[in-house]
């Protein structure tokens, strides 16, 4: 009995150095302790299990996010490279990236297809390498990049079609809640997230 007390007293102390844990592995702690202290061993061999399991998970998304998501482009042959995006959670684009533009950047026919009402939205004008065109502000919920995403981007609609951006363009309202990395020669757009985030 003593002995186990001292098991369950070190397990504690050992659970209290991990204050940083996600809620997720704190949760798969204090299920393994509750095992323990059953003295239940098939409770505690599938707590032990649930949190290797976890903690594993836990690595392999810490990995990525300091390696960054290598995200694939696509070359229109023009010198510009095109990602897919998924905006808003449900609508598919393929826009330029463009680190030059500070801000994502919609056409006005994409815009149609997300139904978004630009009646209220502030107006103002956006230089693009063509000159420059009347467009209105509006913040997407959410901008999606392979597995990364973020959420209330700001963004500019052009309220005239300018059919050399395609859908759009990728800008720094989106690329900046990363570091990233923009790999022309591999093509390949590469997006870590910043510590915090």
């Amino acid at each position: 009995m003593i002995l186990a007390v001292w098991i369950i007293v070190g397990f504690l102390l050992s659970f209290n150095a991990y204050a940083e844990e996600s809620e997720m592995i704190k949760a798969d702690r204090r299920a393994l302790a509750e095992a323990i202290a059953s003295g239940s061993s098939s409770r505690i061999i599938a707590a032990k299990a649930q949190l290797s399991d976890d903690l594993s998970l836990e690595a392999e998304q810490r990995r990525k996010d300091q390696e960054g998501v290598k995200i694939p482009l696509i070359s229109d042959g023009h010198g510009h490279l095109m990602a897919n995006v998924l905006i808003n959670g449900h609508v598919p684009a393929l826009l330029i990236v463009d680190t030059g533009s500070p801000v994502v950047m919609l056409n006005a026919s994409f815009v149609e297809k997300l139904g978004v009402d630009l009646s209220q939205s502030p107006k103002g004008y956006v230089e693009i390498l063509d000159g420059k065109y009347e467009a209105a502000a509006v913040a997407l919920n959410s901008v999606q990049v392979g597995d990364m995403k973020a959420q209330d981007i700001t963004t500019a609609v052009l309220l005239k079609e300018n059919k050399k951006v395609g859908d759009g363009l990728l800008g720094l309202s989106f690329l900046n809640k990363f570091h990233f990395t923009l790999d022309h020669k591999g093509q390949k757009l590469i997006l870590r997230k910043e510590s915090g985030n």
